[in-house]
């Protein structure tokens, strides 16, 4: 008996393109079709009277000429590991890719890829010194740190905390020593390292530096993980929760010995920082015991 008759709706583009691990499908379509010079919607519906049985990953694999495996891989839409695009408040998020890295993976240096990564962990690429991070918005955007190894040492530290404590505490870590340090400069808190630093990142003076530039989240990322260190110890964090003042004077001398400030907090500051130490503390031991990672004692040392 023959086989019916089906016309071919999808067939290879004349330039095949690789995806960018973890890329977003939005991302991949957008430079396979500039690739190919042709709109997006063509790539998403080539004919308009035709319908393919083909189901979108065996579409954008016939189209891209890579393997149905390798798009299921690389793109996290399609990717069969749950844990590949975490869920919830601190899902992963569509950012732009380490230019160095897309330029030497697909070998268009300035082209952009979009791909998905942890808001909170994945702050500079390693290999290539750059800051992706926090308010990056294009990738000619992405700061070199080749002068500034204490930021790039900060990430490698980072993922240690990740490893050792896990997501569920680190998570909380980031997200409130992050936003507790954005408050501390604001109340006049200032560490001369972060001086330094802006003056490296910026030729002009450090004060021309816009409010959500990214290489104020550079210069200031160091100090973030260090308090992170400070708050992921559970040691340090059942003294801030101690009834007792001593241990909790002990607590804040630790602080103020890691990360000490080069002028006093003004007067009508004392009291909330005092509070904030407190609550970052509850916050964290709140999530650590969902996450019940164990105890590892007064010594840790992750430098």
């Amino acid at each position: 008996m023959n086989r019916p008759f089906e016309a071919v709706v999808f067939r290879p583009l004349p330039r095949p393109l690789k995806p960018f691990p973890q890329e977003t499908e939005a991302s991949f379509l957008d430079r396979l079709a500039t690739a190919n010079a042709m709109p997006v919607k063509r790539l998403q519906r080539p004919s308009h009277w035709l319908d393919s049985r083909l189901d979108p990953i065996s579409r954008l694999s016939v189209l891209s000429g890579q393997p149905r495996a390798s798009i299921e891989y690389a793109i996290p839409r399609w990717e069969r590991q749950a844990w590949n695009i975490p869920q919830g408040p601190f899902a992963a998020t569509p950012r732009w890719a380490c230019r160095r890295c897309v330029a030497r993976r697909t070998g268009t240096p300035g082209q952009g890829v979009m791909a998905w990564m942890s808001k909170h962990h994945d702050q500079v690429c390693i290999p290539h010194r750059l800051w992706i991070g926090r308010a990056v918005e294009a990738p000619a955007n992405q700061l070199d740190l080749a002068d500034l190894p204490e930021i790039v040492a900060a990430q490698r530290r980072h993922y240690r905390l990740l490893r050792r404590y896990g997501p569920e505490v680190v998570n909380v870590c980031y997200e409130q020593t992050s936003r507790f340090w954005t408050t501390l400069l604001q109340h006049g808190y200032r560490i001369s390292d972060l001086t330094q630093r802006l003056a490296r990142l910026q030729p002009r003076p450090a004060r021309t530096v816009r409010p959500w530039d990214p290489k104020r989240y550079a210069a200031i990322y160091p100090e973030v993980v260090k308090a992170m260190v400070f708050y992921a110890a559970p040691h340090w964090r059942s003294l801030a929760l101690s009834g007792t003042q001593e241990d909790f004077r002990a607590f804040r001398a630790e602080f103020i010995r890691r990360l000490p400030s080069e002028t006093s907090l003004r007067t009508t500051a004392k009291p909330w920082f005092i509070h904030q130490l407190r609550m970052i503390a509850h916050t964290i031991e709140t999530a650590a015991a969902h996450g019940n990672r164990g105890d590892g004692g007064p010594g840790l040392d992750l430098t």
